[in-house]
């Protein structure tokens, strides 16, 4: 019992402390799950400020794309394009005096001499061309790749290696390993080469890319990179690199200009720059490389070519239909690799880079919010502050979101908001617990925990499906009323695989009252979480996964159950539980019962099965077994699961209204799966008017409507 003030400030800071370290530990635990819902909520954010024209970044039209598309191709009545067509197009773009030509493209082998002559040529005589180069990149000091390359390869990189200033320790960069390089004598008619390839985040979006890259002891720098630092006039040795900090391109100036200034690039802690994305692919100036191609055809049409691009960076690519893309970038679904390449020279060009705070500016933000949460909690009602502390986290929210929108600077979203929801949680309970227990039995005591309570139950409501899918041919209904203002019964439905298939989720938590209420949260959100952490689109609403049924139905108990049994096994918590996966168009229904009262499937003649245990109850021991078993749900059939305080619902005699009543219920024939449950639900009042309900209740029916 907390018996003065001083000991309730020692609870509070202790729960407040144990916020912030459980917060933490999600991340560090679950990176797939929370790191990934970090970055895909800045995503949206980017996407709101691209789509919101007062929001948008001006835009340097120094850059500009030169597309080889599907109507390049029509227009030149050719599916392949030889290296006189680039040739070509080089001469005409150096006529037109553009500042650099980037080509996305690795030549990466000699094809015939009259072709690849013409291309050395032009390059030559150019003089402000560049290509592509690859490497395999690599974390770690000790690559177990085998590194290979040609002795012309390997002569070219050692004579054009980097040798850039570093201020710190040069180890966390990618190493780069097997380089596939533009063949060397168009190389070496090039400005230049630059990798060309980059790693995407775990969820499969592109958001950062490495500058530089570590190969035999020498770093090499990416296709944008090196071309922007000669736009700039910034050699090699005037690059200061502190890793994890920043890169300095030192007294940087754009062609024309005589004055130099530092330009500092942050960089991540894994040495990547973050992309600061202007928008979808169509935001940059596009022209058609049929159009410089044939621009020399008429000196007049070659002049107003000229007047257009005189000074500007051209970035020509592939980008016709089947070539190879880099996908998902935060503000479109389907980006090309060059420009990504773009938006990261814009970036530089523009000094607009996005920066994340620091692990150490994060804590002093984060301790700042939790101390917030303390006065809030030592000032006021159990109400108000839970009120108080939804408003700070939503503050918090908006805060970050204005300073991505506006600074680009990054805060963390997840992680603070998870500590202040932690946090609220624990302390109602905790003000829960001493209300009732100080004032005991008395009036005053009563409408203090109740209030708690109520909270908590209002919390815990939304752990529950607020509406329940819809599917043709189906028709779903439950009923849910706990014993207390919170409970242990829990149950979820939603759809996977784009809607074709639904989860259906009935569990049963061991005990009563608050504990059980946290664990039936904790149980709920596990299931969840992991049956859709396999969505191939984030930026998706409709999720899917591509395992089966029963593998995903044995993934998602497996790590529920040995996350219960190894992270609270202190606890002694467990749940009875039944998870189904329908076919909404077959009718298959594949589960595991791991303990849970078995479900039973009704015909249109009767009762058709019950589905009996596949596994024991989940929590209990890490490493369990649970197979899985299936059945067929005919036209008219219903699938009815429920837990114990059904059948366990005693009358004022004390008599339970035992599986046997039950199936008596289940006999009759029922127009609709609510009519079904509606029928049930009388039976059990009847049965227990006059006294108190003694345990949760909780059942859903499925039930599968005729076929005409």
């Amino acid at each position: 019992m907390i018996t003065n003030k001083k000991q309730k400030l020692q609870v509070t800071i202790f729960l407040i402390i144990s916020s912030f370290i459980a917060a933490h530990l999600c991340l560090w635990v679950l990176p797939n799950i929370f790191s990934v819902l970090n970055a895909q909520l800045l995503d949206k954010i980017f996407l709101f400020r691209a789509n919101t024209k007062s929001l948008q970044q001006d835009y340097d039209d120094s850059i500009v794309h030169i597309d080889l598309n599907n109507n390049t191709i029509q227009q030149l009545e050719s599916f392949y394009l030889n290296r006189s067509y680039h040739a070509r197009v080089i001469r005409n773009l150096a006529k037109m005096n553009v500042s650099a030509q980037l080509y996305d493209f690795i030549f990466a082998a000699r094809i015939s001499d009259q072709e690849d002559n013409a291309l050395i040529e032009a390059t030559a005589d150019a003089g402000d061309v560049y290509f592509g180069m690859a490497f395999e990149l690599l974390r770690g000091e000790n690559p177990s790749s085998v590194d290979s390359g040609q002795s012309e390869q390997l002569e070219y990189l050692s004579r054009n290696k980097w040798e850039v200033k570093i201020q710190g320790d040069p180890r966390g960069f990618y190493l780069g390993v097997n380089p596939l390089i533009t063949f060397p004598t168009l190389a070496s008619a090039a400005k230049g080469l630059g990798y060309l390839n980059m790693k995407p985040d775990p969820d499969g979006v592109t958001r950062r890319l490495p500058l530089l890259v570590r190969y035999r002891e020498a770093f090499y720098p990416s296709f944008s990179f090196r071309a922007i630092c000669d736009y700039l006039n910034v050699d090699p040795d005037s690059i200061v690199v502190k890793p994890g900090e920043s890169i300095t391109l030192k007294d940087a100036r754009r062609p024309g200009e005589t004055g130099g200034r530092d330009i500092v690039i942050p960089i991540d802690h894994e040495r990547n720059m973050l992309i600061n994305f202007i928008g979808p692919w169509e935001r940059m100036k596009h022209y058609n490389f049929v159009d410089i191609y044939r621009a020399s055809d008429d000196q007049d049409v070659m002049e107003i070519w000229k007047e257009e691009l005189s000074g500007k960076i051209a970035l020509v690519s592939q980008v016709s239909t089947g070539s190879q893309d880099i996908g998902l970038v935060p503000t479109d679904n389907n980006f090309p690799l060059s420009g990504v390449h773009a938006n990261a020279i814009h970036t530089i060009l523009t000094e607009s880079f996005v920066k994340e705070l620091s692990n150490l500016e994060m804590l002093f933000i984060e301790l700042s919010l939790m101390l917030l949460i303390l006065l809030l909690s030592l000032r006021f009602s159990s109400l108000s502050f839970a009120i108080g502390t939804l408003a700070v986290t939503g503050g918090y929210t908006c805060l970050a979101a204005f300073s991505l929108v506006y600074t680009n600077v990054v805060l963390h979203f997840v992680r603070p908001v998870l500590m202040a929801i932690y946090a609220l949680i624990s302390i109602l309970v905790a003000n829960a617990i001493e209300s009732a227990f100080l004032y005991g039995e008395t009036k005053k005591a009563k409408e203090l925990a109740e209030r708690d309570l109520e909270i908590g139950r209002q919390i815990q409501a939304g752990f529950l499906p607020e509406t329940l899918p819809s599917l043709p041919g189906w028709e779903i209904a439950t009923q849910f009323k706990p014993a207390r203002q919170v409970a242990g019964d829990f149950y979820d439905v939603f759809t996977l695989d784009e809607g074709e298939k639904v989860a259906i989720v009935m569990g049963d938590v061991c005990d009563k009252g608050v504990g059980a209420a946290l664990f039936m949260a904790l149980f709920r959100s596990l299931i969840r979480v992991f049956a859709l952490q396999g969505s191939p689109n984030p930026h998706s609403d409709q999720r899917s996964f591509h395992l089966k049924p029963n593998e995903v139905l044995q993934n998602t108990v497996m790590l529920t159950n040995n996350y219960i049994a190894t992270t609270h096994s202190n606890d002694n918590m467990f749940a009875t539980l039944f998870f189904g996966i329908l076919d909404s168009k077959s009718g298959l229904l594949t589960y595991i019962n791991g303990g849970q009262e078995p479900p039973v499937v009704i015909g249109v003649h009767g009762i058709k099965a019950t589905l009996s245990p596949t596994g024991p109850a989940v929590g209990m021991l890490p490493d369990l077994d649970f197979s899985t078993q299936e059945i067929q749900l005919e036209h008219n059939d219903i699938l009815f699961t429920f837990t114990d305080g059904v059948t366990d619902a005693q009358s004022e005699t004390g008599e339970f209204f035992t599986k046997e009543r039950l199936l008596d219920v289940l006999v009759e024939p029922a127009v609709s799966a609510e009519a079904f449950l509606g029928r049930i639900t009388d039976q059990i009042q009847r049965h227990i008017t006059g006294v108190e309900q003694y345990d949760d209740l909780t059942m859903l029916a499925i039930k599968r409507k005729k076929h005409f």
